[in-house]
């Protein structure tokens, strides 16, 4: 069905539509397994335990956002070292970026190693008296599992960077799979353990990792396997320049979806708000995630075309999704439509969902969805200064922008939906604007 977006001659884009096509099957089993895990982890715990243990890991998976935007920045310059045939320089990226990732988790680990004698965990956490767990060898061996897991995990941008995000979400799959049955393991052999939890959900990904690092840079990405020698403070400027941008934008964004049902709760004064919201947003949800899994190929393809200055597939490729987004538009609409019937067969009449929420909510994925497209073909070429210069303004703006809406203006949670409508316009408005001049004459 997508095949005709995409030109069946072009190597490029047939590379694209491959990675779509696996993808979309990738994602449908990644679902059915967390799907699975889930509940099974919950029976094996109980909800306290497993509520104790998603604090911990989503906590410390905080240390995924010190990386400074290495990871994006190394995707890019490679991308762009690849495209030239420049392996010498390929290497000296990918080289550079495990060596500095690795002297910086070394620091962070010692920080935390140190930090983490003094920490009360079962204060922090207010864990019951009567879960007998050691929470302070808990949190160090997730923490150690995170900080090597953030080293290893620099080979998805590689894959990302040889446009292979089908490949990336792979690796992920094949993880929670193990995970899968080693809860089933436990289940049968021990009795609701947190710190074995703990242990399977953060040693697995660093194995995983482990091998497929090993299987790549003695297969596919040999010519730039990481060397010590190749080290190039030079290298690391040019993907810290860059990276840093990323950094800054991937905080801005972070701000929108951390703070939302903080301001549900603290502005409307009610935290049962929070429960249609959050039901509406998965339920436009889907949209976005089918056309992230359509659209991800673009940010290393705009790399690659940009770079050999194959200016008409970029202009191709962004009216090709242009094409789809109408479509997906089309089904946003329907989904509105029917939405009250679709909340009912989901969650029953316990949760009503005010029509007005799923309409804004519809707005902001389609308003989004469409920036996406122009979003990701700058990040591909690296002309990203302008989108992160609006999204910290947008970032400042939200939350009193938010107050005046859904409390002064007396919006709810409407309010708030607006709030991050505007705050992110940089996309729908502005980037597509900022792709044709950066275009033009090309």
């Amino acid at each position: 069905m997508l095949k005709k977006y995409f030109d069946r001659g072009d190597a490029r884009s047939v590379k694209a539509l491959k990675n779509i096509i696996f993808s979309f099957i990738i994602k449908g089993v990644s679902i059915v397994v967390n799907l699975a895990l889930i509940p099974l982890t919950i029976n094996y715990l109980s909800p306290i335990k497993y509520g104790v243990w998603l604090t911990i890991s989503s906590t410390l998976a905080w240390i995924n956002f010190f990386d400074i935007g290495l990871g994006h920045g190394l995707r890019n310059k490679l991308a762009e070292a690849l495209a030239h045939n420049e392996i010498g320089k390929a290497k000296s990226y990918v080289s550079t970026a495990y060596i500095s990732i690795s002297l910086l988790c070394a620091v962070l680990f010692l920080l935390f190693a140190v930090i983490n004698q003094f920490i009360d965990w079962n204060a922090v956490l207010n864990i019951p008296e009567h879960i007998d767990e050691s929470m302070r060898l808990i949190a160090l061996i997730v923490f150690s599992m995170f900080s090597i897991q953030f080293v290893l995990q620099l080979i998805n941008s590689i894959l990302l960077g040889n446009q292979q995000p089908a490949k990336v979400s792979m690796n992920n799959v094949i993880s929670n799979l193990i995970v899968l049955l080693g809860v089933f393991l436990l289940i049968k052999f021990t009795i609701g353990s947190l710190f074995y939890i703990a242990f399977l959900f953060s040693f697995v990904p660093v194995i995983v990792l482990l091998v497929v690092n090993i299987y790549y840079f003695r297969s596919q990405f040999k010519e730039y396997s990481p060397e010590i020698k190749y080290f190039d403070f030079a290298a690391l400027k040019n993907v810290l320049n860059l990276g840093v941008k990323f950094f800054i934008i991937q905080i801005s964004v972070l701000i929108f979806y951390a703070t939302t049902n903080f301001l549900i709760c603290n502005y409307l004064g009610s935290p049962e708000l929070v429960t249609p919201y959050n039901v509406a947003f998965r339920y436009f949800g889907v949209i976005t995630m089918v056309f992230s899994i359509i659209t991800s190929p673009s940010w290393s393809a705009s790399t690659e075309a940009y770079a050999k200055q194959d200016y008409v597939w970029i202009r191709k490729m962004i009216k090709k999704l242009v094409g789809i987004w109408i479509g997906m538009a089309v089904l946003a609409v329907l989904m509105l439509l029917f939405s009250d019937f679709a909340y009912h067969w989901w969650i029953g009449s316990k949760v009503k969902v005010d029509f007005k929420i799923s309409l804004c909510m519809m707005l902001y994925v389609m308003a989004v969805s469409f920036g996406n497209i122009f979003i990701l073909v700058l990040n591909g070429i690296g002309k990203i200064k302008l989108q992160m210069i609006v999204n910290v303004i947008g970032m400042l703006a939200f939350i009193p922008l938010s107050y005046f809406l859904a409390v002064t203006m007396k919006l709810g949670v409407p309010g708030i939906i607006i709030s991050t409508i505007i705050c992110s316009l940089y996309g729908p408005l502005i980037a597509p604007f900022e792709v044709k001049r950066r275009l033009k004459n090309k």
